[in-house]
């Protein structure tokens, strides 16, 4: 018996992952951060009185790669040379990751709070975690400097989109991935330059910013749009797919015919 048509897989990653799962993983990230603000100071303390190895702390340095301009520069060309059939997806994950770049930025205006190398961790508690204020009317803006901004992170924005569109992209390096988007957030908590907060609010941006990329109702239909004209057909559209019973019961109405007309 003849099995029924099935609906051919969808090839592409992205129509597997529900780009809503972003949003929700944004706001759960983002409730987490009132939370750990509480242990912000002791985790910061305990790591500026540790020494990590010199060869794990180049290792994390290695792992930038994925947060600063250069590093994915140095990506996307890799794609785009070596992965002909994935250049389309280019300019997403460069949206990804430089738009959420920017988005650190933007936020980082309006969240006045100092970095862990700026205070005194020895006598910091509960209370120096929490010095920040939001700048609604932007009065300190000819001041600004990211440099000295701790909230969030921007490495760990760029980090996370970038991460999410590699993860989506390329399955098979989900855990090469995975590791250096921890180097990352391994390596600026431990050089003192953000608190644990401050990671947890640049990975929540990071997913809200993915989300905008994904969504087909925002940003997520121009890049449909780019795909080659295969991919862009309907989701949900049967086609039959030639099974081998199929073909085993197709060869011998072909030999019939082929001896018809011989004879």
């Amino acid at each position: 018996m003849d099995r029924p048509l099935m609906p051919a897989a969808p090839h592409d990653a992205t129509t597997v992952y529900r780009p809503i799962t972003l949003f929700y993983m944004a706001a759960i990230t983002a409730l987490l951060v009132p939370v750990l603000t509480l242990i912000d100071a002791p985790v910061s303390a305990y790591l500026d009185s540790s020494d990590l190895p010199r060869d794990f702390t180049s290792a994390l340095e290695l792992s930038l790669v994925f947060s600063h301009g250069t590093g994915v520069f140095l990506v996307l060309m890799a794609i785009f040379m070596l992965a002909p059939r994935l250049r389309w997806q280019v300019p997403r994950l460069a949206a990804l990751a430089l738009g959420g770049g920017a988005l650190a930025t933007i936020t980082k205006m309006f969240v006045l709070r100092p970095r862990p190398s700026q205070l005194d961790l020895e006598y910091a508690g509960h209370q120096s975690a929490w010095l920040w204020a939001i700048d609604w009317d932007l009065s300190e803006i000819a001041t600004f400097d990211a440099s000295i901004r701790a909230f969030p992170s921007g490495n760990v924005v760029t980090a996370t989109a970038l991460t999410i569109g590699l993860w989506i992209l390329l399955p098979r390096g989900r855990v090469l991935f995975a590791t250096i988007w921890a180097g990352v957030l391994m390596q600026r908590l431990g050089t003192g330059t953000h608190f644990v907060s401050d990671l947890c609010g640049g990975v929540a941006i990071g997913l809200l910013w993915s989300f905008v990329c994904y969504h087909p109702k925002l940003m997520g239909t121009l890049f449909d749009r780019m795909a080659p004209e295969p991919r862009r057909k309907r989701r949900g559209v049967e086609t039959p797919i030639v099974t081998d019973h199929v073909m085993k019961a197709d060869i011998p109405q072909n030999t019939d015919m082929q001896e018809r007309r011989a004879a």
